[in-house]
């Protein structure tokens, strides 16, 4: 029951992270439409997260243990930090140049594959076999991803930069739970207890060095960020980085020994779509989904539906089994 219990409450608190994860997508596609520079998008997200992660950190008296564990480990933090949020931050800025933020949302949902198909090569445990009934439920999730953007891509007549987008989400969505996944099983193998904010500040600042020579690099040319993109950028910080990436961090992190559940947790970020749909016609007055958006969302809702349903009873057997 404990098993259950724990499942559903990684599962809820994965798909309240993903409404504040969201915020990503619509405030790059906003800040694109400004003209504002990629690489401030890309950077500046990281910069203020640290500071705002930090506090709570020294409020609850956790910074010790993650300070030694940087000065111990710095290399670990640096490498998966540079590649899994200096990879995704930057490619999805580069993305949102070329292809509206809802369309950047949507194909980054291929991340729910990523996880799945990343497992045998990077576990040596039970976790290293494939799920296939949990592989089959994310192919159905992607395939609602699928449908619903049809219709869009229909319209959007420039291949070339259709296809760049493509791979730079892409590659977004691999070295996302690719980072995720190696950090928790590197810091697991040296025993170094840190919880979800320990760990995504710890990839903060891993990745900093890349977001110094990024800021580097706009300021030569551009100039300083202009102050409605330092607020943006401010609040993608507050509510996507600290709110929806220590959410998401901790979700995974409570599943983190099965497989099944890690996967559904994954695939809980495929509400991003329905939250940065809803925020860019809020704030953009982008139009309402047509039937292939209506008819992709319906395949989406089933499969997560049966993809929940199977972690909740691929738990309950787990707790049969050891009982």
């Amino acid at each position: 029951m404990k098993a259950q219990r724990n499942t559903i409450l990684a599962i809820i608190i994965g798909i309240i992270s993903a409404l504040f994860l969201s915020s990503t997508f619509t405030i790059n596609s906003l800040l694109a439409h400004t003209g504002s520079h990629w690489a401030w998008t890309a950077c500046l997200r990281s910069l203020f997260m640290i500071p705002v992660m930090l506090l709570p950190l020294l409020v609850t008296k956790k910074f010790k243990t993650f300070w030694q564990a940087i000065k111990r480990y710095p290399l670990l933090f640096f490498k998966w930090g540079s590649i899994g949020f200096g990879g995704l931050y930057t490619c999805m800025a580069l993305a949102s140049l070329l292809i509206p933020g809802w369309l950047v949302a949507a194909t980054f949902q291929i991340n729910i594959l990523a996880g799945v198909l990343l497992a045998p090569f990077l576990y040596n445990d039970h976790r290293k076999k494939i799920p296939v009934r949990a592989l089959a439920l994310s192919l159905l999730v992607v395939f609602g991803v699928l449908i619903m953007q049809l219709d869009k891509l229909m319209q959007l007549h420039d291949g070339r930069s259709l296809m760049i987008s493509f791979v730079l989400v892409l590659v977004g969505a691999i070295v996302w739970p690719l980072a995720n996944r190696k950090l928790l099983i590197e810091l697991d193998s040296r025993q170094v207890p840190l919880n979800a904010m320990q760990r995504v500040l710890g990839l903060t600042v891993g990745s900093l060095p890349l977001w110094v020579v990024l800021a580097t690099y706009a300021f030569s040319q551009v100039g300083m960020a202009p102050g409605p993109q330092l607020q943006a950028s401010f609040y993608s910080a507050i509510f996507s980085g600290f709110l929806g990436g220590v959410g998401f961090y901790k979700a995974t992190q409570m599943v983190k020994h099965d497989p099944i559940a890690l996967a559904t947790v994954e695939a809980t970020q495929v509400f991003e779509i329905f939250f940065t749909l809803i925020g860019e016609i809020w704030l953009i007055n982008a139009s309402l989904p047509n039937l292939y958006g209506f008819s992709g969302m319906l395949v989406i809702i089933l499969g997560m539906i049966f993809q929940i349903s199977l972690s909740i009873q691929h738990a309950k057997k787990n707790k049969l089994r050891s009982a």
